[in-house]
């Protein structure tokens, strides 16, 4: 490892800006469309399985929509059709030589012409795409470049409207360091994919996936966890925010996919679709409280509070029969 890196190289493409509130979906999709893959955020979080993540602290702080072992969300972003790897390490002592070893394995991939994401290449704790490096610094686009953009999809090359970039060693990164890399693209079996999906759902909404932990709750019950703390006005004010604008957006892909893959499998369409609706019963629970709650991230009435504990434990409710909906489709797959 040099330390002493000068130079600027750039993967010459067009990006689309990781706009989605949940960064990994946002930031996996841009890459992969830049990698020709036809997909958007509902086949990302979807397939990934992040649709379907309920992960909530008991004072909902801002950190359980990405506390989690991430690793879950990798076998199926690779049957989207690319190879996947995720290389991350908890952060520590030697964070400086961590620092360093990433910046240099990241450098290898924009040599080989890919660009990549990395947890904290962003302005605040986020995965953000890296197009590029100049010198020591990554070069990247974040949730910063569709701030104040009409057309979200708006394709931006390296010269368009660049972003700072991020010191190697000043990555907005708590926990652990990680990043994405994408190699070889293929052509995945979709049937199987689409199965294996419907499996990872299920796991993670039973709170059955070995990738959740400490003092977080997960799965369906995460909702009344939450339910249980806004009742109770034991929140992180801003913490409810950040989870509410995820959840909402995860709640309609996870309608989305389920509406969409149920046109692939006759068989167990009843059973998808019926998953589908329940998750935009849920959605819409979201939806309601979103209107509660202020740009300050204050609900605007007291009485807010309690209605939506009720809605929340209505969200929970809906995903527990999701759930249910999505094993008996999966037994007919």
């Amino acid at each position: 490892m040099s330390g002493n890196w000068c130079g600027e190289r750039v993967v010459n493409v067009r990006l689309m800006p990781p706009w989605s509130w949940v960064s990994y979906v946002g930031a996996v999709t841009s890459v992969l469309r830049s990698r020709g893959i036809k997909c958007d955020f509902t086949d990302v979080a979807g397939m990934s399985g992040y649709a379907f993540i309920v992960n909530i602290h008991p004072e909902v702080l801002p950190f359980g929509p990405v506390a989690f072992d991430w690793e879950i969300l990798i076998e199926g972003t690779q049957g989207l059709g690319v190879m996947t790897e995720l290389v991350a390490v908890e952060r520590g002592e030697d964070d400086e030589r961590l620092f360093g070893e990433l910046f240099e394995r990241v450098r290898l991939e924009i040599d080989s012409g890919r660009c990549c994401v990395v947890w904290g290449a962003g302005p605040a704790p986020e995965f953000g795409v890296v197009y590029g490096y100049r010198d020591d610094c990554y070069l990247v686009r974040s949730s910063v470049s569709s701030a104040g953009t009409r057309n979200k999809e708006r394709l931006q090359g390296p010269q368009d409207d660049p972003e700072e970039p991020v010191r190697f060693n000043q990555l907005n990164a708590p926990w652990r360091l990680a990043a994405i890399f994408f190699g070889e693209c293929f052509e995945p079996e979709r049937a199987l994919q689409e199965r294996r999906a419907v499996a990872r759902a299920v796991k993670l909404l039973r709170g059955l996936a070995p990738c959740f932990g400490g003092e977080y709750y997960y799965g369906t019950r995460g909702f009344r966890t939450w339910a249980d703390a806004l009742e109770k006005k034991r929140i992180d004010r801003l913490g409810n925010f950040y989870n509410l604008m995820c959840y909402w957006e995860l709640q309609m892909f996870a309608s989305g996919f389920c509406k969409r893959i149920a046109r692939n499998w006759p068989q167990a369409k009843e059973y998808l679709n019926r998953a589908a609706e329940l998750f935009y019963q849920s959605f819409s629970n979201l939806e309601k409280i979103k209107a509660m709650v202020g740009e300050n991230g204050d609900f605007r009435d007291e009485g807010d509070f309690t209605v939506a504990g009720e809605l929340l434990k209505g969200c929970a409710i809906f995903n527990e029969r999701a759930a249910g909906a999505l094993e008996l489709a999966l037994s007919l797959m």
